[in-house]
């Protein structure tokens, strides 16, 4: 990712660049929950992906997230059966504990950058890119929002299996 964003940060003042540390996909965005459900959410996550093995998931464009207006610099990917499965594992989980979440369609995107100033960048630098990236294990976090930016704490991290070992 850094190869592929580094002539991208050397020539574009006007963008704010997610740390590496907090870069990620995100299955889905619950927003602010009770104590009481983070609790059952952490005591039942590893076994929400049991069962789920690995897989590679293609980035193929660096673009403007969501839509050509947008202020998000994101790498975004392919319409896939292992990434849509994990995502549906995911609304299933949450669902089963009672948490409600961002229902938009799912588009899987890695946040890389956000536009200062939307009417001052050049986007002819976004176009079509062919990444690979192994989705080996799952992530809960929690967000805080600070003046100079996200921080992610993890509550929970959870391998998924590896197919040959199946």
């Amino acid at each position: 990712i850094d190869e592929l964003s580094g002539p991208i940060k050397n020539s574009n003042p006007n963008l704010r660049w997610v740390a590496e540390t907090n870069r990620h996909l995100t299955l889905a965005f619950i927003g602010n929950i009770p104590d009481l459900k983070v609790e059952i959410l952490r005591r039942q996550f590893e076994q929400a992906y049991q069962g789920c093995s690995q897989f590679k998931y293609r980035f193929s464009r660096l673009a403007r997230f969501p839509g050509a207006a947008s202020g998000i610099i994101a790498l975004t990917g392919e319409p896939d059966t292992a990434m849509d499965h994990i995502f549906q594992l995911t609304r299933r989980f949450l669902g089963n504990v009672g948490i409600d979440f961002d229902s938009k369609k799912f588009r899987p995107h890695v946040t890389l950058a956000r536009i200062r100033r939307k009417q001052q960048l050049n986007t002819s630098f976004l176009n079509a890119t062919e990444l690979n990236l192994a989705v080996d294990r799952v992530w809960l976090y929690q967000s805080s929002l600070t003046a100079s930016g996200s921080i992610y704490s993890t509550l929970e991290e959870t391998m998924l299996s590896n197919a040959a070992e199946s």
